[in-house]
């Protein structure tokens, strides 16, 4: 979201002139937007956390209480079966160990008559001989009576009893497999809604996601167009810096029959009312207070245009006999009025002008305006440095 936005001083400049206020706002929108996504995604994975426990809990909740449920149905059969045998098998006994009747397989139980017979229990020292001696004393009465035992044991234990013994156990394991079905309906549905809304907030999150890419794409689309501003009027300044003129009203002139005079005139100027200059055709001599270049303080100057010397000289006084620095025209390269107030401590800011030359800047001060506007229009008439223009 940050590529491309680097702007520079001048897409400042034209943001505050009150197209720039789209993509601050569009900035803090997309910031905006960026925190809410990245809290509802933080949402979205704790909701998914807590929904997969709480259905873990569930199904873990329904599995032990149907296993405790079974387990319960399993002891209360047990005990049930225990109840049924112990009321319809009173004449039945656990022997130690099995005997072999008849040609049946062994059985832990046998009957009371049997007992009577046997006074002394039955070692292993018996002979087999002896053992058969003791079943035949077996009587027809007591064999009927075992059957009738025995029959009455098998009917006791029947399907039918079995059945109506654990129909309760049945119901319980019935409703709660009914229960365990409504459970896991429950968590189905559960399921189904959470993906319903994560659905929803993911369409939501991918239209928000275009919004931002549209926004995005706005933005990007205004960087490069003001960037593109901003270049034009860079290059536009350069061109026009390029191909303007030097800040005065006249290029210099090299012509030999010129006449300084008779162009200062042709400008405007009134030579009579301005008497703190002397000029004729060749010639331009008059007071003007400069600064100094290694001490910067100001003092007043007899300063002489000659265009036949080709120089710019100035003295202490008019009778020009001490001279004090000389200026020539091949030096001046411009002639400027010091709008910038760059001049130090001036004693007339608003009569200031400059003269650059290649090697320094002098400040100079006039006695009135117009003695300032004719200065400036006779120097640069003899600025040769200034070549940029020149044919």
């Amino acid at each position: 979201m940050t590529q491309g936005r680097h702007f520079t001083a001048k897409s400042v400049t034209l943001a505050q002139n009150g197209t720039g206020s789209l993509p601050r706002n569009l900035a803090a929108t997309l910031q905006d937007i960026e925190v809410k996504r990245q809290l509802a995604l933080q949402q979205k994975e704790s909701i998914t956390r807590v929904d997969h426990k709480r259905g873990q809990q569930v199904i873990e909740e329904q599995r032990r209480r149907l296993a405790e449920l079974k387990q319960k149905a399993a002891v209360e059969a047990q005990s049930q079966w225990e109840a049924l045998h112990s009321q319809h098998s009173p004449m039945y006994v656990q022997q130690s160990q099995p005997y072999t009747l008849l040609g049946h397989q062994p059985s832990h139980l046998i009957h009371h008559s049997i007992l009577h017979h046997h006074t002394q229990p039955l070692s292993a020292q018996h002979s087999s001989s002896d053992m058969e001696h003791a079943f035949d004393t077996l009587s027809l009465e007591s064999s009927d009576s075992m059957e009738t035992s025995i029959s009455t044991g098998n009917s006791a234990c029947s399907p039918d009893n079995m059945s109506s013994a654990s129909g309760v156990d049945v119901c319980k394991i019935e409703e709660m497999e009914k229960m365990l079905k409504e459970a896991q309906a429950e968590k189905a549905r559960l399921l189904e809604t959470r993906a319903r809304e994560m659905e929803i907030r993911r369409q939501a999150f991918e239209e928000e996601r275009k919004r931002r890419e549209e926004l995005e794409k706005r933005l990007q689309e205004e960087t490069v167009h003001r960037q593109q501003l901003v270049d034009k009027e860079v290059k536009m300044r350069e061109k026009n810096f390029s191909q303007a003129r030097p800040l005065t009203r006249y290029l210099p002139i090299r012509k030999e029959d010129f006449d300084l005079r008779s162009h200062i005139e042709s400008s405007g100027h009134n030579l009579e009312i301005c008497y703190q200059i002397t000029m004729t055709e060749k010639m331009c001599k008059g007071y003007l207070t400069k600064m100094g270049g290694k001490i910067k303080s100001w003092r007043k100057r007899w300063f002489v245009f000659d265009r036949m010397k080709r120089t710019l000289s100035y003295y202490v006084d008019k009778h020009e006999s001490k001279l004090k620095g000389v200026i020539y025209f091949q030096a001046i390269e411009e002639v400027y009025y010091d709008h910038l107030r760059s001049a130090s401590k001036s004693p007339n800011p608003s009569l200031t002008f400059c003269v650059k030359t290649h090697d320094r800047l002098y400040f100079m001060v006039a006695p009135t305006p117009e003695a300032m506007r004719i200065w400036m229009d006779v120097i640069v008439t003899g600025a040769e440095g200034y070549t940029q223009f020149m044919s």
